[in-house]
């Protein structure tokens, strides 16, 4: 049966949609985890790095399950060709680089995390040849190398869809639907959608935060990310003077950039009205993640890259002779797309709205090494773990009722305002935290986490390899998303010598605009461990 543009469209997004939500995607999830993520020391975030080699039964479950995926996508699928297929190889190869030079963990056996580097380079390399095989690659990356993050996200969805296109694609015919000459429209409404969606979501979530939708662009103090940020390790290379100067000149425009914000998050809706709308849109995008890591810290590298090859690539196509559609009904179905997107009916975005406050409160660690120097160990040495120890891997170890999410934003106004209008001088966050706080104090977890640290700074004083690229090609390691590698004390590394002492503090800070300063109120050691210096055998 004939069916219009428009229906064709229609009915793949629809199919797409349904494999993806129903199929494909809950099937990869089961997989992961049957391969180990989610295992990282005790309890973690996000799908995190496993602790020990995939037991033989459930990876036999789940090679079998990917089998069958990869078969049917080979025998049915369709795979896109031209230009816009550049875009889920393009993101695919981000998430394998990414993950396939992060550090090893040094605390666990190395023989199984080079045979989990090689079987994920061997699935990716196939999947990027045969894209069909890329169900395996996402298993694996995912399953055996943390690959589950919030900062992938984006690109691992791409993947994911694309997959299911290629299976709507390929079904359709054989149900004895006719397929109209352009075939380029439905999946760069697809990709189109699956990107701008993240942004289209953080927007959604901040209008919720307040009274009203516009609460947030008028009341957030968003410098306020600028202060803990700094505070939590974020450029600390530039002296606290200047950078008070920066937060109290961000302060007099915050208005200005939240509208800007909103504005750009919520440019998707409006992407498949004509071409330039789709171009602003992603453009709006990679600014807005650029100026996110230059106030925050916070690099979405895949992101920006992802969304410079798909305007590329929707140029380009655009240009061809299967242009890409743009127009009413394009945008409609882009916009249905949000819809269920935001309703929790298609892939489901990371909720991204808060309101920032001047409080920061985190665990941070330090080494003393043999002759008596003292450093801070900052998350860049933590990898494969370093989004964990950038964020939230300390507060089991915390004595402390906590009141905020890391880098100190909230969801709660009452929790807001009294943080913000709190006094460093007076006992307003002791008060604040009495009346709010949440204790995520864990005795096990803690008593795990010193174990970790104790056998990881032992293994490094034993020279035990932390990276999978050779000394000369350590330059090719992808960049990290959470740049906090700065602190009162300069970065320790391997060549500072052997360590012989780990230890864990707390720490409250908050910023005072006032007095553009940055005040502590509390500095508490947690735990303090000897490592042996002449490492372990």
């Amino acid at each position: 049966m004939p069916l219009s543009d428009p229906g064709w469209t229609a009915v793949e997004l629809a199919l797409t949609l349904a494999l993806y939500r129903w199929l494909v995607s809950p099937l990869i999830g089961w997989c992961a985890v049957r391969l180990g993520a989610g295992r990282y020391p005790a309890v973690a975030l996000n799908g995190t790095y496993p602790e020990a080699p995939p037991r033989a039964a459930e990876s036999l479950q789940a090679g079998a399950v990917v089998a069958l995926l990869s078969a049917i996508g080979t025998t049915v699928g369709s795979e896109p060709t031209g230009d816009l297929a550049l875009v889920p190889a393009v993101a695919l190869a981000l998430v394998l680089w990414k993950y396939l030079t992060l550090d090893y963990d040094a605390a666990r056996s190395l023989g199984w995390q080079r045979a989990d580097r090689l079987a994920v380079l061997l699935a990716g390399v196939a999947a990027l040849r045969w894209p069909s095989l890329a169900v395996l690659a996402v298993v694996l990356v995912c399953g055996r190398l943390g690959g589950w993050t919030h900062h992938s996200n984006v690109c691992l969805r791409m993947v994911k869809a694309t997959f299911c296109y290629s299976l709507a694609v390929g079904v359709l015919p054989w149900l004895g639907a006719t397929p109209p000459a352009a075939s380029n429209t439905t999946l760069a409404v697809l990709l189109g959608s699956v990107y701008l969606s993240h942004y289209v979501t953080a927007a959604w979530s901040k209008a919720r935060l307040g009274r009203f939708p516009w609460s947030w662009m008028l009341e957030n103090r968003t410098d306020l990310l600028v202060a803990t940020s700094y505070a939590w390790g974020w450029a600390r290379f530039i002296p606290a003077r200047r950078a008070a100067r920066i937060v109290s000149a961000l302060r007099r425009v915050t208005v200005l950039l939240n509208v800007a914000t909103m504005l750009v998050e919520l440019a998707g809706l409006l992407a498949f009205v004509n071409l330039w709308f789709f171009v602003f849109a992603v453009a709006g995008a990679l600014t807005f993640n650029c100026v996110v890591a230059l106030t925050s810290g916070l690099l979405f590298w895949e992101n920006i890259v992802t969304g410079v090859v798909l305007a590329a690539a929707v140029c380009s196509v655009s240009g061809s002779t299967d242009p890409i559609h743009f127009g009413a009904w394009p945008w409609a179905l882009s916009v249905a797309l949000m819809v269920l997107v935001l309703a929790g009916w298609a892939w489901r975005p990371n909720i991204l709205g808060w309101w920032d406050t001047p409080f920061s409160a985190k665990v941070f660690w330090t080494v003393e090494t043999s002759d008596g120097e003292t450093y801070g160990l900052y998350n860049d040495f933590m990898s494969p773990h370093d989004r964990e120890y950038a964020r939230a891997a300390g507060n089991a170890l915390i004595p402390e009722p906590l009141v905020t999410f890391p880098l100190g934003g909230v969801e709660d106004v009452a929790i807001r305002d009294h943080l913000v209008r709190a006094s460093p001088r007076d006992d307003d966050i002791e008060r604040t935290k009495s009346l709010f706080g949440a204790m995520q104090l864990n005795e096990e977890r803690a008593a795990r986490h010193v174990t970790y640290m104790r056998h990881l700074m032992t293994a490094v004083n034993s020279g035990t390899p932390k990276s999978p690229l050779p000394r000369a090609l350590c330059w090719l390691k992808a960049p990290g998303g959470h740049l906090y590698y700065w602190g009162d004390l300069p970065r320790y590394r391997r060549s500072k010598g052997r360590v012989s002492k780990v230890a864990a503090w707390y720490r409250e800070e908050i910023y005072s605009s006032e007095e553009q300063a940055w005040i502590r109120l509390r500095n508490q050691l947690l735990f303090s461990e000897d490592i042996p210096v002449a490492g372990r055998n």
